[in-house]
């Protein structure tokens, strides 16, 4: 009698052990469905631009003129920045990296990033200025939804994606934020 106890205790194990595994595999497998689902979309093409804000025939000409010239320039300055980043990364493998000479790599970069910046807002006022009033409040709220991740609590300089969300939540209140980090060449 105790022998089948025993085999059913051990039968009861095993089928708790496969449930438990199976769930897991399921939330796991759920997991990558969700954020495969939630992935950032890619760039708009210019046909999905002109359906979406009823382009005239003049209009599309006009933005179709615009944009080659527009994505050579993110090409190359991406292309810049990426050979910059390249140069920080070989200057953190070295055996003694000079601090100052790390700070100016990342001041290189963010200057780099910022004409970048500079390129995509210049590019957007250009096209806004060929579209209609109504087709200018479209197209900004086109590009606000692809600026902002979906779920996010708001865009803009202090809301957006990546921006502080001071405010909100436990324990996260106005303040200064974390101390800057101390280089590594410091007393």
């Amino acid at each position: 009698m105790k022998r089948n106890w025993l085999l059913y205790l051990v039968i009861f194990s095993l089928a708790l052990n496969l449930g438990t595994l199976g769930a897991f595999a399921y939330l796991r497998y759920q997991d990558r469905q969700t954020v495969a689902g939630k992935e950032a979309p890619g760039p708009m093409g210019l046909r999905d631009l002109w359906l979406a804000l009823h382009l005239d025939k003049e209009q599309r000409q006009t933005l179709r003129k615009l944009a080659p010239d527009h994505r050579q320039r993110v090409a190359q300055l991406r292309r810049e920045m990426q050979a910059k980043r390249q140069e920080l990364f070989d200057l953190l493998k070295g055996e003694n990296p000079d601090w100052s000479v790390i700070q100016a790599k990342i001041k290189e970069i963010s200057a780099q990033q910022g004409r970048l910046e500079e390129e995509v807002a210049r590019f957007l006022l250009e096209c806004k200025k060929h579209l209609r009033p109504e087709q200018q409040a479209a197209f900004i709220s086109l590009v606000e939804r692809r600026l902002c991740r979906p779920g996010g609590d708001g865009c803009g300089p202090m809301g957006g994606p990546m921006g502080p969300r001071w405010g909100h939540g436990k324990g996260r209140g106005v303040g200064s934020g974390p101390a800057p980090p101390t280089p590594p060449n410091s007393p």
